[in-house]
């Protein structure tokens, strides 16, 4: 596709970017994934439509778990599951999935050393629960036993997986392994993503620029998270959240106000998107 004059192009992580979560909640382990954006964020991503830039929602969450509070900024594409998977406009340019095999080994081992695990897909995501707690998510295929997950396998991949409620110290024994065939992203609040090697936001930016035929010129990303320091290298600028961890921070190109204070709106304004 050749380059269009289409203005900016920018990319938006949701937790803890778009969405701003009171951290008394997450502790208490409640279900945040309807949260929605201020009534700020949504005039931002329609001004920015009515300048002819360009928005991509980049999200760690599957297709799945992005509610329609999210689907209303009516973004021009959608990067989801940490990058695994690109859509710009209605067209699918990315889809990776982790190999059958692969996934059940990591549910064994998890299985094996007591750790719960949620496989997070686009059309369903598993949770693999061998401490018995419910699940976390409404929609979500509840397992207690990895070989329940080889029973469902031929009917269902998965994009990444996520623990939460655990240390890396934790993690300790599951880590060589998981190293050898995955990236490792702090979510923040004991939330751990596990992202196939050569996966990530990053590329997944680069998927959606390559189709667009868009170079890195104006283009903009904003996060908060580890997983979101791979949109560093694809952008022109990255901006980092108030909010955001020390590492992300200390990498950015300008840091904004906090999520909670509408950080997107005010950065926006900053560089004259808006």
């Amino acid at each position: 596709m050749t380059e269009e004059k289409t203005g900016a192009v920018a990319f938006f992580d949701v937790d803890g970017t778009l969405v701003w979560h009171d951290p008394e909640r997450l502790r208490r382990g409640e279900n945040l994934s309807e949260d929605a954006p201020t009534a700020a964020v949504y005039e931002a991503f329609r001004r920015m439509r009515d300048a002819g830039h360009l928005t991509f929602v980049c999200t760690g969450r599957p297709t799945s778990l992005i509610p329609e509070a999210i689907r209303a900024l009516e973004p021009t594409g959608l990067i989801a599951a940490a990058g695994a998977y690109v859509r710009v406009g209605d067209e699918v340019v990315r889809d990776e999935r982790i190999p059958a095999e692969l996934a059940l080994e990591v549910a064994r081992r998890c299985e094996e050393a007591g750790v719960d695990v949620n496989l997070e897909s686009n059309e369903r995501s598993v949770e693999l629960l061998p401490s018995g707690k419910p699940a976390h998510f409404p929609s979500s295929l509840l397992l207690r036993r990895a070989d329940e997950l080889a029973e469902v396998l031929g009917e269902m991949s998965f994009s990444k997986f996520c623990v939460s409620g655990y240390g890396l110290d934790d993690l300790a024994p599951l880590l060589p392994f998981l190293r050898e065939h995955f990236t490792v992203a702090d979510l923040q609040g004991g939330t751990f993503e596990f992202s196939l090697c050569g996966v990530d936001k990053g590329t997944g930016i680069e998927a959606a620029l390559a189709h667009l035929g868009h170079g890195r010129d104006r283009t903009f990303a904003f996060g908060d998270s580890e997983n979101d320091l791979p949109m560093l290298d694809a952008v022109e600028t990255f901006v980092a959240m108030g909010n955001a961890l020390p590492a992300v921070l200390e990498r950015a190109d300008y840091v904004t106000l906090s999520a909670e204070d509408d950080g997107v709106p005010a950065a926006l304004e900053r560089f004259g998107l808006i």
